[in-house]
């Protein structure tokens, strides 16, 4: 509750335009001018006094310094530094006062139009007709106003008089009074004796009156970002918003229908009527339609607010009688208005039920003691209710970044759930009468629409939005997104609708640019749409971040690291921009460009600290470079703030596949496939959990449940043949090793493994033909040049082949240790039996078996038939082999 009285004393006429500066050419239309009549102003704005014994306003001087720039600007008359004296705060002395109002009586003449504004506190101090009150300035003291540092009403009478009688200047009285605060005379309605006495009419003067004498002139964030209702609607209907009959002029009666509709509506449940005192015919300004125009353009795409009034004076005045009564009830009572107040501070609306905002309410607005608090009380626990969604409808208009908390929410509990709720209840506070209860119930069901997963439930919520409220553009945006791809018209019809309202807005272009992107797989109409959001704007960090967004899914990392690194580089603590970070950190990922990727998420951490992409992303670095210890922390943290992150969970357990802890591997893998039971890769890593604990069965179970899934994925094809192969169906491991490379001809690993087969099977011409390909198309892989070797050495003819590959298999793999027994092999073949038992022995250091060769290769392999029956042979057994040479 704004705790000031704000005095503007105008000509009758009020003209405040001019074709110089400090000159009008309004003409009045019963009085000709002597000549060229000029205006002159004295504004007063005082929010920060100096006794710390008077309480502070919040937007007195914001008021003053408004109306001060109206008086600069065209539209209020061009006045120049000759012709308005601005004091403001501290400079508001009351000397300082006096003086500017002595250099009126100096300077006006005949005709001349006056406009003094005061915008601070009123007061008096006894209850007595000969003490119409003062108006006090910023040296005032806290009391015994004839001290000084005060100007009395009845001085300021005089000066009305004496311009308007003596000086023969036409004027108006303007007031914007509120008479709450602990002031000298608050306890005998010092502020309203003060507006009261302000209101008679001492000469000829036109006066208008902020409310009626017994009400409270409310104030808020609502109005032009912090300033009272009335003043604010003041300047708006002066520059033609209250010119009803459209005759580019404002008449005294347009000025008082246009506040009692603004102000009175606006400012509900509270009551505040501006009172109007004069001849309704009398015109008070023109009106620049240019101006007009921008005025009406910029409130076009406004949306209506409501918000918290402050009430400090009369709460204050409220609790210290209820405390000063020493009352247990009474101090009951004070305490859970606190309680109340706290609760709606931190946002307990409607839980804990115990301890929440609506209980606190509810049993407070019986309390009759309260009766003067219940007004505010309501509108302010609306106003919270709502506050949030009206910050986020906000955010949507000024640069559209919520978006992005919404996409990166998809996992979580949508934040806008209780949304709905609060501002059902915040309409159910109003009533239906009330002007926002429309815009409630639309916002309302906007919100739904945003938290529901199903696109159909989502249109169906947002026509609803629409049907409340038809012109919210927010709806029609997100109503874009949600039609299928049979719905085209439906969705460039919204589109027409939106730009139409708010020309200037990007969200619609980007909207139904992801439209086309997502239901018609037209991105080169996407691409179209952001260009033209871009020229609409080409400062918007939004469309910044979307371009980089769709070149990104273009696989264009080159453009989309330009967006992102444009988009960061903009993005600062006023936008606070963790998405950013983190995609641009993901196409370093993709460039293996690891320690700028590892800044870039870092910085989305520091951002946003419960950011759980960015920390997955983080353990995708590090599991990529090994660095399983960090890979498993990041994931861990990323768990931590979702915990249906599945992404996480999946690679936690590849994390833990790894570095071989298979039953931990085994638990978030399984955890994962239950958040998401259509993740192909969760079963295929489970598969291979399996697979390397050597339950083949349930392997295979894996493996086949994310063919089923994705019928074109090669992966889970390759490593279904390996469980074939080990379970020795030899018939099913070569058609599904087939089946792989139908799918991918390149992947080398299936070519690989049916050489390997095809080895086990004797069938060396099909495994040398496999071992080539997997050769051509892998990594340069040793083990792979030593598995070619050993066909070659059961190839007819191929005997150097086979020693010439084996020797450069065995250097790029130096501790294969099947190359040295392919070697023995060799050997034999060639009768070196000396250099086979070097080569046996060899491979048996090199710690045989951790290759493909198991121990039945050697005991029952054709090759080494001769050497078995040597005694060397069990030796070399009882050496390598000490536990199987005991059974």
């Amino acid at each position: 509750m704004k705790q000031l009285l704000t005095i503007l004393i105008v000509m009758l006429s009020f003209s405040l335009f001019a074709q110089e500066k400090g000159v009008s050419p309004i003409i009045h239309p019963t009085i000709q001018p002597s000549s060229h009549p000029a205006t002159y102003a004295v504004v007063v704005g005082i929010s920060n006094y100096q006794d710390e014994g008077i309480p502070d306003l919040r937007f007195a001087d914001k008021d003053a310094e408004a109306f001060a720039g109206f008086l600069q600007s065209p539209a209020g008359g061009s006045l120049d530094e000759d012709h308005l004296k601005v004091l403001i705060n501290h400079k508001a002395t009351v000397a300082q006062f006096a003086i500017a109002l002595d250099w009126l009586w100096e300077v006006v003449k005949e005709d001349d139009r006056v406009i003094i504004y005061f915008s601070g506190h009123g007061d008096v101090e006894r209850k007595s007709i000969t003490q119409p009150g003062y108006l006090l300035c910023w040296d005032a003291p806290s009391r015994v106003y004839m001290a000084g540092g005060a100007f009395n009403v009845r001085d300021l009478n005089d000066v009305v008089s004496t311009l308007s009688v003596q000086n023969k200047a036409k004027v108006i009285l303007v007031t914007d009074a509120c008479r709450a605060g602990k002031l000298s005379g608050s306890g005998i309605g010092g502020s309203q004796a003060t507006a009261a006495n302000l209101a008679k009419q001492y000469a000829n003067e036109i006066k208008i009156l902020s409310c009626q004498p017994d009400e409270y002139s409310i104030e808020g964030e609502q109005w032009g970002g912090g300033r009272g209702a009335f003043s604010y609607h003041l300047l708006d209907g002066l520059n033609g918003m209250a010119d009803r009959n459209t005759d580019q002029s404002v008449t005294l009666m347009e000025i008082r229908g246009y506040l009692e509709e603004k102000v009175s509506v606006e400012v509900a449940p509270h009551n505040q009527l501006p009172m109007v005192v004069g001849n309704g015919r009398e015109k008070l300004t023109d009106v620049f339609p240019k101006i007009l125009a921008q005025l009406k353009a910029g409130k076009k795409s406004q949306m209506q607010l409501f918000t918290a009034t402050e009430s400090r004076g009369i709460e204050d005045d409220v609790l210290a009688a209820l405390s000063a009564s020493g009352a247990e009830a009474d101090s009951n009572i004070v305490e859970m208005y606190l309680a109340f107040k706290e609760s709606l501070s931190n946002k307990n609306f409607l839980e804990p039920a115990d301890a929440c905002a609506e209980l606190y309410y509810t049993i407070l607005s019986e309390e009759p003691q309260l009766g003067r608090l219940h007004s505010s009380m309501r509108r302010n626990y609306a106003a919270a209710l709502q506050d949030d969604a009206q910050q986020v409808m906000n955010t949507m208009l000024k640069s559209g970044l919520i978006e992005t908390i919404l996409n990166d929410a998809k996992s979580l509990v949508n934040p806008y759930y209780n949304y709905p709720k609060y501002l059902e209840r915040a309409g159910g506070l109003l009533g239906e009468d009330h002007y926002m209860y429309k815009v409630l119930q639309a916002r309302k069901h906007f919100f739904e629409g945003m938290t529901h997963k199903k696109r159909k439930d989502s249109r169906i919520a947002f026509r609803q939005a629409l049907s409340w409220q038809p012109d919210m553009a927010h709806a029609m945006v997100y109503l874009i997104r949600r039609f299928e791809a049979e719905q085209k018209d439906s969705a460039e019809y919204y589109f027409k609708q939106a730009t139409t309202l708010i020309p200037s807005w990007v969200e619609p272009y980007l909207a139904l640019g992801e439209y086309y992107h997502d239901r018609l797989k037209q991105p080169n109409k996407q691409e179209e749409m952001l260009n033209r959001a871009g020229q609409l704007d080409s400062a918007s960090v939004l469309v910044w971040f979307k371009k980089a967004a769709f070149y990104g899914s273009q696989n264009k990392l080159d453009l989309a690291e330009k967006w992102y690194v444009k988009t960061v580089q903009k993005t600062s603590e006023d936008i606070c921009f963790p998405c950013a970070h983190n995609n641009l950190g993901t196409v370093y990922y993709n460039t293996q460009r690891y320690d700028l990727a590892e800044h870039q998420l870092k910085k989305a951490i520091q951002l946003d600290s419960n950011f759980s992409k960015a920390y997955n992303n983080l353990g995708m670095i590090y599991l990529n470079n090994h660095r399983y210890d960090l890979a498993e922390h990041y994931y861990k943290k990323a768990i931590q703030f979702d915990s249906t992150n599945v992404g996480a969970y999946e690679d936690l357990g590849l994390v833990y596949f790894n570095t071989r802890h298979y039953a931990e591997a085994e638990k978030h893998l399984i955890k994962s496939i239950q958040l998401d039971s259509t993740r192909v890769d969760a079963y295929l890593k489970l598969g291979n959990v399996y697979k390397d604990t050597r339950r083949y069965d349930l392997a295979e179970q894996q493996y086949k449940k994310s063919i089923q899934l994705d019928s074109t994925n090669f992966k889970p094809y390759s490593n279904l043949g390996l469980v074939y192969f080990s379970t020795r169906r030899y018939g099913l491991a070569e058609q599904t090793y087939k089946k792989t490379i139908q799918l991918n001809s390149t992947f080398w690993m299936p070519y690989a493994n049916l050489g390997v087969m095809y080895q086990s099977l004797q069938r060396w011409e099909e495994s040398e033909k496999m071992v080539q390909k997997s050769i051509e198309y892998g990594p340069p892989i040793g083990e792979l040049v030593v598995i070619l070797g050993n066909s070659f050495t059961h190839l007819p003819g191929r005997l150097e082949d086979a020693k010439k590959t084996l020797d450069k298999g065995l250097k790029m793999s130096p501790n294969n240790p099947d190359a040295f027994i392919y070697l023995a092999q060799w050997s034999i073949k060639k009768n070196q039996m000396g250099e086979a038992w070097q080569y046996l022995e060899q491979g048996l250091e090199k710690g045989f078996g951790n290759g493909q060769l198991e121990r039945s290769d050697l005991q029952e392999g054709p090759d080494f038939e001769g050497m078995r029956k040597e005694r060397k042979w069990e030796e070399l057994m009882m050496k390598y082999f000490p536990e199987e040479s005991k059974d």
